[in-house]
């Protein structure tokens, strides 16, 4: 699945996304599946590290992908974005549901651009998880993130 993710966000995104994004944007994927039905998308061990989630699956997926050919990198000014190449496969190859890609289409809408960058990560700081990891470890110990802790609060919050 977290190749699927991978090439529909980096696809839908033409090529106008760095890694930190993709990075958030697979996060939020997890994290809104967690909230919504319980369990993640992914089976990624995501963590609290430097300043943000983080696993590191996501970079073998990512340099596997560039080796063989289907997603590659360029740089323009000072950031690297991830780009499809010519052996990119169609969307509707990847065979993700409606609902999911509903879901994967809101979250790229919302977030994606230049000039959302800073938004998207003070979002991702401020959900449940990173909250809880923020307050109880320090950045540089890859501390777990329970995705759980949303689901939890929306629970709260519905009064169910």
């Amino acid at each position: 699945m977290l190749e699927k993710l991978i090439l529909y966000f980096v696809c839908k995104s033409k090529g106008f996304i760095t890694k930190t994004q993709l990075t958030k944007f697979l996060y939020l994927a997890d994290l809104y599946a967690v909230k919504w039905t319980g369990n993640p998308l992914t089976d990624l061990d995501w963590r609290y590290y430097l300043y943000g989630p983080w696993n590191e699956e996501t970079d073998q997926v990512l340099k596997e992908l560039y080796d063989r050919g289907i997603l590659g990198e360029y740089k323009k000014d000072q950031s690297t974005f991830i780009k499809p190449m010519e052996n990119c496969p169609n969307l509707e190859d990847l065979g993700l549901s409606q609902g999911l890609e509903l879901m994967l289409r809101n979250i790229r809408k919302e977030w994606i651009g230049a000039g959302k960058l800073d938004q998207l990560l003070e979002y991702v700081y401020q959900t449940e998880p990173m909250l809880e990891a923020q307050k109880n470890h320090q950045r540089e110990e890859k501390a777990s993130l329970n995705l759980q802790l949303e689901r939890e609060k929306l629970v709260i919050e519905l009064g169910v």
